[in-house]
Parts: structure tokens; sequence; C-alpha cells
């Protein structure tokens, strides 16, 4: 493994004396971030960049990577994220750090709109999506400072007008009923691992006109843990802004609008999830979801995600702004799903803590339910919600909607099956009495359902009124 680093180490030393003068003198005047290794692991230090190749020799690796295609080639400076994701990635292999680095690697992005395609592109102008994150411990960092309000949420404003913009030549494809992401984040079964990303400090743009169509998605995770999405702007047309699965991760301060598609923000099991601060306008269907085990496709070259048996989710969804959910039928601002789309087999136990949020002119304010039972399954998931400190405003259906079948078959528009033998637990939280909330739970199922630790007899509520809303 020496003689690898030794040899890699040569090569960058021979970039870095190849380089133009100015930038070896830039950089060596501000100075180089590496991540010195000893016996006792990893440290930051801050180099003149003369002595970066030595410092390579023995083995340390450079720490912060910057794009500026007027300074590539010496190493710290790379032409576009694409080259300098693919320099943090052969760091991370040559090191032998998979899974876990003794040094975190980020790489700054100046403002300025980075065009890429989904394609092969033709040449080196034009960045490669999606970029596919497969090793530990790197931050994707953006130059917008990300406002916020006197509630801690997210403006969607960038200070001082500066924003680092990721936006495709064409608009973002759905292939194999797999919406393409800009970035993909992936563990793969046995090997690396892209645990710890940071992605900070972007504007998403998906190429789709919002009012048309929907296609792509902004941020895709399978498998990973550590992953922080914060502060970011998703503009319009993906079919999910954020959509992790069988992640732990947190979804912090970001700001959401004219999302076509699905879900805004998808957190499905298993995983632990942390989601505060968001502002969500006029999104999918639900503006935040918590789901069981999904079994979506995923894009070319990312392995299945493997279904388990049962699975365990818990999110926190605190102090998030969600306006404007008025789809046909059950435009909601926040949706727990027992059994998620694609894993109707699985037995999903699913936590949701959801405090200190404001739904905002939508149609339900939160739904609890079956989401989508299969008949000739066991059909049996189970859900523990908290609620607590919502606010609702000009919900034209109703505040909370909790069905142990699907939705829409607890408003008499479909007939789906219902779940068997499972226990929904609900905490209102004084959020609203039990007596305003509408439900669907009928006998002969096996079902319980429990509302402030007092156990619900078998019945139905609801007044559903199609008219009800403003049409959207």
């Amino acid at each position: 493994m020496y003689q690898t680093r030794l040899t890699v180490a040569a090569v960058a030393t021979a970039l870095l004396l190849l380089a133009p003068p100015h930038a070896h003198a830039q950089a060596s005047g501000g100075g180089v971030s590496i991540c010195h290794l000893s016996g006792q692991g990893g440290r930051i230090l801050t180099i003149g960049g003369p002595a970066l190749g030595g410092h390579l020799a023995h083995g340390d690796y450079v720490a912060t990577l910057v794009v500026d295609a007027s300074r590539a080639g010496d190493g710290v400076h790379f032409e576009s994220i694409s080259a300098a994701l693919a320099a943090a990635r052969d760091s991370r292999l040559e090191h032998d750090e998979g899974t876990q680095a003794a040094c975190r690697i980020t790489i700054e992005v100046p403002g300025g709109t980075y065009e890429g395609t989904a394609s092969a592109p033709a040449d080196g102008t034009l960045e490669h999506f999606p970029f596919n994150v497969d090793v530990p411990d790197i931050t994707l960092h953006g130059a917008m400072v990300m406002e916020m309000d006197t509630d801690g949420r997210a403006t969607g404003i960038g200070a001082g007008g500066v924003e680092s913009t990721l936006t495709p030549t064409e608009p973002l494809p759905v292939l194999n009923g797999s919406s393409t992401p800009l970035i993909v984040v992936n563990a793969h079964p046995g090997g690396s691992a892209g645990n710890g990303l940071v992605v900070e400090g972007f504007v998403f743009q998906s190429g789709h006109d919002a009012a048309v169509d929907a296609g792509g998605q902004g941020v895709l995770a399978l498998r990973v843990s550590g992953l922080v999405v914060r502060g970011n702007r998703f503009e319009g047309g993906f079919t999910e802004s954020v959509d992790l699965r069988g992640t732990n991760g947190e979804v912090a301060q970001n700001h959401l609008s004219g999302t076509a598609g699905t879900c805004d923000i998808c957190l499905a099991a298993p995983g632990r999830y942390r989601a505060y601060g968001n502002r969500l306008l006029a999104g999918g269907i639900p503006g935040i979801t918590v789901d069981g085990v999904v079994g979506l496709p995923v894009p070319a070259g990312i392995e299945p995600f493997e279904l388990p048996a049962q699975a365990d989710v818990v999110a926190e969804i605190e102090n998030n702004e969600i306006r404007d959910h008025l789809r046909l039928p059950v435009g909601v601002g926040i949706r727990v799903d027992a059994l998620g789309v694609g894993g109707p087999n699985v037995h999903n136990h699913v936590y949701a803590s959801i405090h200190g949020n404001r739904v905002v002119n939508s149609r339900f304010g939160i739904i609890v339910h079956a989401a989508f039972p299969v008949a000739g399954t066991d059909r049996m998931s189970h859900a523990d919600v908290s609620l607590g400190g919502n606010v609702f405003e000009q919900i034209c259906q109703a505040r909370l909607l909790v069905s142990l079948s699907r939705h829409t078959t607890a408003l008499g528009l479909t007939n789906n099956p219902y779940l068997l033998n499972s226990t929904f637990r609900i905490d209102l939280g004084g959020d609203l009495p039990w007596d305003a909330a509408w439900f669907s739970h009928p006998a002969g199922f096996g079902n319980t359902l429990v509302v402030d630790g007092q156990t619900v007899p078998n019945g139905a509520r609801q007044f559903y009124d199609a008219n009800g809303c403003p049409a959207n």
C-alpha cells in the first residue's frame, strides 16, 4: 500500500511543479488544508503549497479541494465538481478509507451555475449527473448561505445573493421507473459507503416545468449513515426533492418549492431521521413522508435495496412550515405510511414524532394510514405517532386522518385492503380533540387503534368533500 501511495504522491507532486506559476503561488499564499496521518489517526493541518509534495509522499492527503478551472492541475483546484469528487474518491480508496475516514474532505464550490447532463458529456465543460458519492466523510459545500426567519425556518434566500446552482442542460430523465438524481449517496453492500456526506449551500434545479411534468430527484440516498442535507434550495419539477431509503440522516433548513411529483421529503425504513427548519411550498401530494420500507427502482449502477423481513423507522419531524399541498384528493402536509410502496411483505414499525410544525392551506394536515397494503399478503405493520405544538391553518378537510387501510379507502374513494393484526398508537399532544379527527377502523381485521392511551372502538368518521378545497 505504501508503494501505491508513493506513486500517486509523486504524480501529484509533478502536477504541482508543472502547474502555472500563478496557481502555485496562490495555493502557497492561501495555504493548503491536508489530513496529516500519524499513529494516532489524522488531523487537519494548513501548510504552504511548496510543502504539499512532501506531505503527500508521506501518505497525507489534501483535505480541502476547490472547484476553480482557472487553477486546475495543482492537486488542490479542479475544473469541475465531478473532477473534485473523483479525486476525493481516489484518495479515500488509496488510503483504505472505504467506510470511515481519518479526516473529512471538503469540496468547496464557489458561487455560479454548474451545468451538467445525465448523458455522457462531450467534453469537460459539463458536469455529469448524478454525482455518485460512495466513500465516507465528504462535504459538498456550495456558496449559498441560507437566510433563516425568526422561527428558524429557511427563507429560500441566500445571503448576499451568492448561490451555487446545479442545473441540467436537459430535463432530468426518468429511466426504467427511476428518476435521475443530481446527487446519489450510496453504500455498496459489503463495500465502500458514502457515510457522513454533507450537502449544503446549493440550488437544485430539475430542468422540468413543474406546471407541465416532473422528473429527477435532488438527493437520493440508500443504506448510508450520518447524511446531512442542509441549507439548500430545491426548485420545481422534481419527482422527489430528497429521497432517503434505509438511511440515518438529517434534512435541515432547506427550502423546497414547486415540486410536481410524489413527496417532497421522503424518509423510508429502516433508519433514523430528523427533519427540521425546512419550508415546503406547493409541492407533491405529501410534503414530508415517513415510510415503511420501499421497493422502488434505483438508477443504473446502484444496487437494488434488499427488502428485509422487518424494519423500524424513527423520525423526528420538527419546526417545519408546509404550505399549499392541495393535490386531489389527498394533498397533505405530513404523512405516515405504515407499509411502503413496493414492500408489502415487510413488517414495519414506524415511530414518528411530529412537533412544532406549521401546516397551511392544505387538504389535510397529517395522515397516518396503512398506505400500500396488497391483497394476499399478511399486511401487518405498526405505527406510533406523537403530536404536539403543531399549528394548522386553512385545512379544508381534516387536520388529522387515521386509516388502517389506504387513505382513499377511508374517504370512500377506493376499496383497498385493510391491515391485519396491526396497532396504531396516536398521542394527540393537545393538537386537536379526537372527535375532530377522521378515522377508519372497522371490525373484523384484528387491528387496534389507541388514541391518548384509550382504545378506540371500531368505527369510522369522515366528511370528505372533493369540492371543499380549491382545485390544484
